[in-house]
């Protein structure tokens, strides 16, 4: 049900915008709920005891929302736009853009509680809210599937290291995105260097 809402909640968000203004933050957005095997791997990893009220108060991420966007602007954006909602509960941020993961890892997460208005009551159910730029995106997905390879092994280190070198350049791409969409809507010349 979370998921439903969210997804629509982002659908109707895109719909208004690009009417609104003429230009949506969001390029897509992807829905998961985590699987059975993936809950169990967390709940033991965090040595929780098997009860929902356990699950409940300690693993906020079963339900998530992914949204990509073009820009690093876009998502930080949308970010503030979830920070006004009144539907949304913003309970904690990971920022992992301005602060990446060891592997290179950058997105921003975002631990939520959406609300779901059933038939006779009002639930808050907690989900997670991943935004990244569509570089970011690439990395992150590709760094999976070659991650799925060693799964339950290391990657070579020097694998491991081209990841991280990989992860920077995706990075300046971002950068140098924004940079000329900067200078694109200010009206700046733009120069060949």
């Amino acid at each position: 049900m979370a998921l439903y809402e969210l997804e629509s909640d982002f659908n109707i968000i895109d719909l208004e915008w690009k009417a609104k203004y003429g230009y949506s933050p969001i390029e897509h957005l992807k829905t998961r709920m985590k699987t059975l095997t993936s809950l169990i791997e967390k709940i033991e990893r965090k040595d929780l005891p098997l009860t929902q009220e356990a699950i409940k108060q300690e693993i906020r991420d079963i339900a998530g929302v992914r949204i990509v966007t073009s820009f690093i602007e876009d998502v930080y954006l949308l970010k503030e736009h979830i920070e006004h909602r009144e539907d949304i509960r913003l309970i904690r941020v990971k920022d992992y853009i301005k602060e990446p993961k060891n592997s290179g890892y950058k997105s921003l997460h975002l631990l939520v509680e959406t609300q779901v208005i059933l038939s006779n009551e009002i639930i808050w159910v907690p989900a997670e809210i991943q935004i990244r730029t569509t570089a970011m995106d690439f990395w992150a997905s590709t760094e999976h599937k070659l991650n799925y390879k060693y799964q339950g092994e290391s990657i070579p280190e020097e694998a491991q290291k081209q990841l991280f070198e990989l992860s920077n350049a995706s990075f300046l791409l971002d950068k140098e995105m924004s940079k000329l969409r900067h200078q694109l809507l200010s009206g700046e010349t733009i120069l060949n260097e």
